[in-house]
């Protein structure tokens, strides 16, 4: 909880254990438009790149702001993963099951590829400045022809959504609820301006 981090390691009571969190996204949003034609499967390969991270979010520990301008980081509250390893699986995994390419394979893994996703983590951290706040994810995606090397189209997608409760586990729900939004955004996205 935010009280925890707060307290440090004045504590002399006895310390939380450590809990870890998997970031994850419904495979189905509800706040994802709904299509009236069905998805074309091009020919091509799509490649994801790594996501990259802000340097204060390219971390484990769940970031939040109490005060507009700071962030900091939960004690005893982690994610077992990084944010941009595991947006970068779950974006494959989503795009492979939009169906809109013949592949989707993440850069360096052997696969030559038509087409490139790059995708930037600006922002990843849970608002609380007021109670209980709400989590922030904002990413940037450039599509891309790498034989061209040119970029196709570029766009920033930001989604906020309210966290039911003041502390970590809270703020761990809406981001998977934030990033599952996005995910669906991106996805959309990705389909309206690929080649066909």
């Amino acid at each position: 909880a935010i009280s925890s981090v707060l307290a440090g390691c004045v504590s002399f009571g006895p310390q939380e254990p450590q809990r870890y969190y998997v970031l994850d996204a419904p495979a189905a949003s509800s706040s994802a438009p709904a299509s009236s034609t069905p998805a074309v499967t091009r020919a091509s390969t799509l490649l994801i790149a790594p996501t990259t991270v802000s340097s204060f979010y390219e971390t484990q520990e769940i970031v939040y702001s109490r005060t507009p301008g700071t962030r900091a980081y939960y004690q005893y509250h982690a994610w077992t993963e990084r944010p941009g390893q595991r947006m970068t699986e779950l974006l494959v995994m989503r795009l492979n099951r939009a169906g809109f390419f013949r592949t989707v394979a993440i850069v360096g893994g052997g696969v030559r590829g038509d087409v490139v996703l790059a995708t930037h983590l600006n922002e990843f951290y849970h608002d609380a400045t007021s109670t209980p706040g709400s989590v922030k994810v904002s990413i940037t995606s450039e599509f891309m022809d790498p034989a061209r090397r040119v970029v196709l189209a570029r766009r920033t997608f930001v989604h906020t959504a309210p966290v039911a409760t003041y502390d970590a586990p809270g703020a761990v729900l809406a981001f998977n609820s934030a990033v599952a939004v996005l995910l669906d955004e991106i996805s959309a996205w990705v389909e309206a301006v690929a080649p066909r």
